[in-house]
């Protein structure tokens, strides 16, 4: 069982016509032909050194323009120059196909005098070669000037540097010298091509611009003359303040009008108040009549007549002929203060009227105005129209005299400045860049050995005579020495010979029938056991009597367990789990150790290993487990968990072994399993030992590991072993423990 994986995955590579690649027999085939692959490596070394030696040398220079808007010292608006955006990076390629034009080639060489060269006049050693042999290009009916503009462009190189407006010009020359002054030509022809594009486009604009202005001021004439006239014919002349004769007489009158509508007033309401005064009998308190000078007189001498009643009075009675006629005076005096006041009322219901009468006349003047100004308006409607065309069109001669003037100013040629920048000119390389001798050498010399090796690792694979069936039958070497023990009766207990115990484990093979089966048996999956030839043991029945039976137990010692284990590991997928069933030919010996190493060495070696402990011999009893799962109280996330010491998953026996749980759980086992095989590559699983323990297990299961305490002549060990092989299981290896402790014995192992 422990070679069957290898075995099996041997024979598919065999039978697909591939077969396994000995790197040992493939490198001692190599150094067989090891002149190979030195005499080509040195040919090809002496064949670099030689060029590298012979091959002229190339210097390369180059140099940087960068791409950006300038402007001369020629006055421009503000406006243009915030309108003109920094080239993007279409425009940095364009500028580079404008420097690798065939036109700006030919005024290079023209401009060099690039035809006189012996390097460009006269074709290269290669180009003849090929030309010979019919390869090259037919030049010959090219003209002189056309061959070296071609020979000048394939030297040439521009690209623009990612990321920036910079653009890169290089030119390769056998003359360092050379080289750098084409390179910083092309430089000059380039910018004098810009300076020559502005020069072209500024002469046009001037030109362009004259005549514009020419006819653009005819028209600002006649627009000032239709609007000179139309307001002539129209009476809508402009006075002061830039406004028309009506408007400012309408203007003048409104002022007028306000002016003695006020003044009308004021007047009627000092009449009203001297009138309101003189009823009440105090003419003295209106301000009017108090600032009147006779009214101030009459008002003083009344004072003065005053105080001589009241002197009199103390010697005199009011009857008093003298009292009398003062009184007598006192009165007249009040009497002409009443009198001036009447004439003062008078005189401001006179001014009232007066005013009432220039309001009435300034209305009707108002409204004469009015009606003039409102057939105006119309007119001054045609006459705004006919100044907004003139204004337009003496603004627009404005501009065009600004745009003139610029480009006036611009036909200096130094005015004018390339919309590019030279940020690095060429200068003649110190070191050719071609060709490189040390790296060309190692070059060459490591390619021909690699071509060299392949050629012979391909010769002798492809060369080989290919083995014989003899060969492909003979199994991988074996890890260790391996005892074998068969079924022999009583002599099962005689040691092992030494030819036996070096036997190796038998490569493995599809399981064939057991003797006397007819009907066809369940395959191993693809674990397969060798069987060797059938030995009749001499077993003791229940009468007594000794009855041949025909078995044979594959045995391995404990030693084997890592190798066994890696074995399976490296076996093929096929989509499927293998599901290995662990047990013990005695019900109280344990076999969680087996089967905890052969789950880690599987998990060691990449594959997904769940162990299922059905015999509850490993720690963890109280956790949810396989029991849960078939009674349906736990889901597999709660159910499976990690092993702390390795990468297996494990899934407890639960709460209850498998054997007190009702019928209707246990038949969930299929299904459980199932689900376990779709997940995993391997489902390893731990059942109760003894005879019939692992029966309701068995079955699910395509390989058995049979842990034993005895020897495999012991019955109990027989026994188990054939129960197992009944119930379907082809490949069932017997692992002996004589210490009896459950564990095996050489844990460190290596496979």
């Amino acid at each position: 069982m422990a070679q069957s994986g290898a075995r099996d995955l041997h024979v598919s590579r065999a039978d697909d016509g591939g077969g396994e690649v000995d790197l040992r027999a493939l490198g001692r085939g190599i150094w067989r032909r090891k002149l190979w692959i030195i005499g080509p490596t040195l040919l090809a070394a002496l064949a670099a050194v030689a060029f590298v030696q012979l091959s002229a040398p190339y210097y390369r220079s180059s140099a940087m323009i960068l791409i950006e808007n300038r402007e001369g010292a020629a006055p421009r608006s503000g406006s243009a120059e915030r309108d003109t955006p920094l080239p993007d990076e279409q425009a940095v390629v364009s500028q580079v196909q404008l420097i690798q034009s065939r036109d700006l080639v030919r005024s290079v060489v023209s401009a060099a005098e690039l035809d006189k060269a012996p390097e460009f006049a006269q074709a290269g050693l290669v180009e003849r070669l090929l030309r010979t042999l019919g390869l090259g290009r037919r030049t010959d009916q090219l003209p002189q000037m056309e061959r070296v503009v071609d020979r000048v462009a394939e030297n040439l190189s521009v690209f623009p540097v990612t990321g920036s407006r910079v653009v890169g010009v290089e030119f390769v020359a056998t003359d360092p010298d050379l080289a750098a002054r084409v390179v910083n030509a092309f430089v000059e022809a380039y910018l004098e091509v810009q300076r020559g594009a502005k020069r072209e486009v500024n002469k046009q604009a001037s030109q362009y611009l004259a005549d514009e202005i020419a006819n653009l001021r005819g028209r600002v004439a006649d627009a000032d003359e239709r609007v000179e006239a139309f307001r002539a014919k129209a009476g809508l002349l402009v006075g002061t303040n830039n406004t028309t004769i009506v408007a400012q007489q309408l203007g003048d009158t409104s002022n007028q009008l306000s002016t003695a509508r006020t003044q009308q007033a004021e007047a009627q309401a000092k009449a009203d108040v001297i009138r309101s005064v003189l009823r009440q009998g105090r003419p003295a308190e209106a301000l009017e009549i108090a600032n009147s000078e006779l009214v101030r007189a009459l008002t003083q001498q009344r004072s003065q007549l005053a105080a001589q009643i009241a002197s009199e009075g103390r010697t005199l009675l009011p009857q008093h002929p003298r009292m009398r006629e003062l009184q007598a005076q006192l009165d007249g005096l009040d009497k002409q203060v009443r009198s001036e006041a009447e004439k003062l009322a008078r005189a401001f219901e006179n001014d009232a009227k007066t005013a009432g009468g220039r309001v009435a006349a300034l209305n009707q003047q108002l409204d004469q105005l009015k009606t003039t100004s409102a057939s105006a308006n119309s007119q001054d409607v045609q006459l705004r129209a006919l100044e907004r065309e003139a204004r337009s069109q003496r603004d627009l001669l404005e501009q065009l005299l600004t745009r003139y003037r610029e480009a006036s100013a611009r036909d200096n040629p130094e005015a004018l400045l390339a919309d590019a920048r030279v940020i690095a000119k060429g200068a003649a390389a110190t070191e050719p860049y071609f060709p490189k001798k040390v790296p060309t050498v190692l070059l060459i010399t490591l390619g021909a050995f690699a071509l060299s090796l392949f050629a012979a690792a391909a010769a002798e694979v492809f060369g080989a005579q290919p083995r014989g069936p003899e060969e492909d039958a003979v199994p991988p070497p074996a890890l260790r020495s391996t005892p074998r023990e068969r079924l022999r009766g009583p002599e099962a207990d005689e040691p092992v010979s030494a030819e036996a115990a070096a036997t190796p484990i038998a490569p493995p093979r599809p399981a064939t029938q057991a003797a006397g089966e007819t009907g066809p048996k369940k395959p191993a999956d693809t674990l397969s056991v060798d069987k060797p030839a059938v030995v009749e043991p001499v077993m003791e029945g229940a009468s007594g009597r000794v009855a041949p039976k025909p078995a044979v137990i594959e045995c391995a010692d404990a030693t084997l367990v890592t190798a066994l284990a890696r074995q399976l590991a490296a076996m093929p997928r096929d989509g499927s789990a293998l599901r290995i069933l662990a047990t013990s030919s005695s019900p109280g010996m344990s076999v969680s150790a087996v089967a905890a190493q052969i789950a880690a060495t599987i998990s060691e070696q990449g594959r997904r290993v769940v162990a299922v402990d059905a015999a509850g011999d490993a720690p963890g009893e109280t956790e949810p487990g396989l029991s849960d799962l078939l009674t349906g109280e736990t889901t597999f996330a709660s159910a499976i968990h990690r092993d702390n010491g390795s990468r297996v998953h494990i899934v407890p026996r639960g709460a209850e072994p498998f054997d007190r749980l009702d019928p209707a759980a246990q038949s969930r086992l299929a299904i459980v399993l199932e689900a376990l095989a779709l997940t995993y590559d391997f489902v390893m699983i731990t059942a109760p030992g003894g005879a019939g323990a692992a029966d309701a297990f068995a079955p699910f299961c395509a390989a058995a590991v049979l842990v034993s305490n005895a020897s495999s002549a012991d019955a109990a060990t027989v026994a188990a072993h054939d129960r197992l092989q009944a119930t379907g299981i082809d490949d069932v290896v017997v692992l002996l423990v004589p210490d009896g402790d459950g564990s095996p014995k050489g844990r460190a192992v290596a496979a």
